[in-house]
């Protein structure tokens, strides 16, 4: 015996068994990874919905506010509503006295 570079270690043989379970080690390892790459492209589509769903949110937030403050500018506010209430009235009892008056001819 030498320590020479040709030197062999000899092969053993693999059984039957032993190459099934490799065959099925093998098919399972592969299966599981099938099926993380099928999840993953799931995950990425319901990601992708999700991220539209947000724009499609912020977009319409900003159209709300927008909206918000275009309203401030159609309303009154409480003292201008009171004040134009009283006049209203004003107006009702002016007409109201005129037309007693009429009724009273």
């Amino acid at each position: 015996m030498s320590d020479s570079p040709e030197q062999t270690v000899p092969v053993r043989a693999r059984t039957k068994l032993e190459t099934h379970m490799q065959t099925l080690l093998l098919t399972l390892v592969a299966g599981l990874i099938a099926w993380q790459g099928v999840t993953t492209l799931k995950l990425i589509e319901t990601s992708a919905r999700q991220d539209e769903r947000i724009t499609q949110l912020i977009t319409l937030t900003e159209q709300l506010r927008n909206d918000l403050r275009d309203a401030d500018n159609q309303y009154m506010t409480i003292q201008d509503a009171s004040l134009y209430r009283d006049q209203m009235n004003g107006r009702i009892d002016a007409l109201t006295s005129r037309l007693s008056r009429l009724e009273n001819r």
